[in-house]
């Protein structure tokens, strides 16, 4: 087995396949974020509304409530066609794995802000 700590976002992951997917979910997800907020035990990630990245979301969301059972999400559609927010938390000591795991992949221009 291959111990990698840095490809999981907090638990280790053994298996070599389930690193591959969740990495393929991560960057084809990440790189669409438009804004990142601090927000407590977390952040917040903002992305332009599109039903491509929903789907995206959604298959995210499944995977890493898995295999991270530590995290919570919450997944906001705004009103009007507006923007998709994906809010992140773990548990206490988990902001910077949190940080460290997708700050990597984010667009050069994504906004940063505090909640």
């Amino acid at each position: 087995m291959n111990y990698q700590s840095d490809v999981s976002l907090v638990s280790p992951v053994l298996d070599r396949a389930i690193q591959l997917r969740r990495q393929m979910l991560v960057a084809g997800l990440f790189k669409h974020v438009a804004e990142v907020q601090d927000i407590e035990g977390g952040y917040a990630f903002r992305f332009k509304r599109a039903d491509l990245l929903a789907r995206r979301i959604a298959d995210y969301l499944l995977f890493e409530g898995q295999h991270s059972p530590q995290l919570s999400f919450m997944l906001i559609v705004e009103p009007n066609g507006g923007p998709l927010w994906l809010e992140v938390r773990g548990m206490e000591g988990d902001k910077e794995r949190i940080r460290a795991a997708y700050a990597p992949l984010y667009p050069v221009g994504a906004r940063f802000s505090s909640g």
